[in-house]
């Protein structure tokens, strides 16, 4: 029973990930993050140009324009955060090097938001609190991109090891595990999205009340999931990779998830302090993974054993 379970989840992943349903999905979200922009940037003009509407009409909205920007990032992040499900019943470093990129792009997000949040653009000087927060967070969005660029790199040139067991019942666990959390995903979007409009509060969630900044829900809670998932496939991951390598790695990887969920808890500029040391930390895991690898395929050519092509 469990194995036509798992079989029919994959199933369904595999319809869902589709070329053609890939193509739309990316044609939906550079629509909806073009109308978000337009949307936003009307409503804002709205309110400078009709200062006298009751402030319930665009509650919490800020004036400035560059604050525009804020809604289609937050598009683009959503659909990044759903290509990380994808790369999960890929390969796990690719899972890895998403949540990477996602975390950048929530530092340069929050760049944006702090630029549109001087009161003054002419004298922005005047503000130097204002000022070095946007510094710290631009210095240490470059810093997460390029180390999103080494791991990358790294993560395409390591050699194989050699592994001599059937993967696909472990590939097929991981695109059910995928599936289902695609529904946790669009489970907390929506209750992302209704807190947002504000259709939440007083209800009897499972959950914490949502903060006042809906941003600081979505994503602890989602990286909380993508914890609990990484270690729930790291323990079944071991009767298919009991090798010490694989095992270290992923074990590594988990850490790295955990601290960058911490960090998105952690004020400024703390939060970007733990992010970048999480990256470091599953940057320098996986280049001693990969000089072991090294070490295992030279031996393996050597004793003219086999070697897989899965990253998985």
């Amino acid at each position: 029973m469990f194995i036509a379970i798992r079989r029919r989840l994959a199933g369904i992943f595999d319809a869902i990930d589709s070329p053609l349903v890939r193509r739309r999905l990316e044609r939906v979200v550079v629509a909806a993050a073009a109308v978000g922009f337009l949307v936003h940037l009307l409503a804002i003009t709205v309110t400078r140009m009709l200062p006298d509407l009751p402030q319930s009409v665009f509650k919490g909205l800020d004036e400035s324009p560059l604050h525009a920007v804020y809604t289609p990032f937050s598009v683009i992040l959503f659909y990044e955060v759903l290509l990380l499900v994808f790369a999960l019943a890929a390969s796990h470093t690719g899972e890895i090097a998403k949540q990477y990129q996602i975390i950048s792009l929530i530092v340069v997000r929050r760049v944006f938001k702090d630029i549109g949040s001087f009161s003054d653009l002419e004298n922005w000087l005047a503000e130097p609190e204002a000022v070095r927060s946007v510094l710290i967070d631009m210095g240490g969005a470059v810093l997460m991109f390029a180390i999103v660029t080494a791991f990358t790199f790294l993560r395409h040139v390591q050699p194989k090891s050699p592994i001599r067991r059937d993967l696909q019942g472990f590939i097929e666990l991981k695109k059910g595990v995928a599936v289902l959390l695609m529904v946790v995903l669009l489970a907390l979007a929506a209750i992302n999205f209704a807190s947002w409009l504000g259709l939440v509060n007083g209800l009897p969630l499972l959950i914490a009340p949502p903060p006042e900044d809906v941003g600081l829900f979505f994503f602890p809670r989602f990286f909380e999931f993508m914890i609990f998932t990484d270690v729930f496939l790291m323990i079944v991951s071991l009767a298919y990779y009991e090798r010490y390598e694989y095992v270290f790695r992923n074990a590594g990887f988990v850490i790295s998830t955990v601290l960058l969920r911490v960090s998105l808890s952690t004020p400024k500029p703390y939060d970007l302090l733990l992010g970048l040391i999480a990256m470091l930390y599953g940057l320098m895991v996986l280049s001693v993974f990969a000089g072991y690898s090294w070490i295992e395929r030279s031996r393996a050519a050597e004793s003219g054993e086999g070697v897989s092509e899965s990253d998985s």
